[in-house]
């Protein structure tokens, strides 16, 4: 079970890709939360578990640091990241097993970890339509590696910080409200529904004491991995 655990709450462990480029304009908006409601796109091995993957995320953001958790039965984690410090840090609770680790990923281990970037290749439409409140275009959206076809809509109308989810999008076609994003090999539709824009708790980019330090390493090997 400890295994099985571990291997699900693996699949939120990011790419190490950090997509930068020149914002596309809009409000700025500089602290606050995201809501997105998500659909999992699960591996048939995975398909018994789905009611371990939560229907909602929600993403805290400041500056240029974004955290987003997702809580199930079995456990919680959190991403953690900063893009223009290229900084990815993974806080795992796992309650059954009596345990928090913390895990900062170095340059080395994203490096290990970009075979699961995708390359996407991004074409617009004309088609345009309200998401959130926002103005969104359409994009039509290939996934060079698998041959993957899907759908992404963005809008210009606000400018929010990269997370965890958005990170594959180039900033240059706006802040995706509707999109595709990959975690580990695992697709997950996601829809912004709020944008609420005010403090965010204490602590939310940083780990608390009662997390244990450990490498992408070891986490690894817990995991049964090499």
């Amino acid at each position: 079970m400890k295994k099985l655990i571990l291997n699900v709450a693996l699949l939120l462990i990011g790419t190490g890709l950090f997509a930068q480029s020149v914002p596309a304009g809009g409000k700025k908006i500089t602290e606050g939360t995201l809501i997105y409601a998500v659909k999992w796109e699960l591996p048939e091995q995975l398909q018994a578990m789905s009611s371990n993957f939560p229907t909602e995320l929600k993403v805290y953001f400041k500056g240029d640091s974004s955290s987003l958790k997702t809580e199930s039965q079995m456990y919680s984690s959190t991403s953690i990241m900063n893009a223009s410090k290229e900084y990815e840090r993974l806080l795992l609770d796992i309650p059954m097993m009596g345990k928090k680790f913390s895990v900062v990923f170095s340059p080395a281990d994203q490096e290990k970890m970009q075979a699961n970037i995708p390359d996407l290749i991004l074409k617009a439409s004309t088609e345009t339509k309200s998401i959130a409140g926002f103005n969104a275009t359409k994009y039509d959206v290939n996934e060079k590696k698998t041959s993957q076809g899907s759908v992404a809509w963005f809008t210009k109308d606000v400018e929010v910080t990269p997370n965890s989810l958005t990170r594959f999008y180039n900033k240059s076609y706006g802040f995706p409200v509707e999109f595709t994003s990959f975690m580990n090999g695992i697709s997950i539709k996601a829809i912004l529904k709020d944008i609420k824009a005010a403090a965010v708790p204490a602590g939310s980019f940083s780990a608390s004491k009662e997390y244990e330090e450990i490498t992408f390493e070891q986490l690894m090997q817990m995991q049964g991995g090499k």
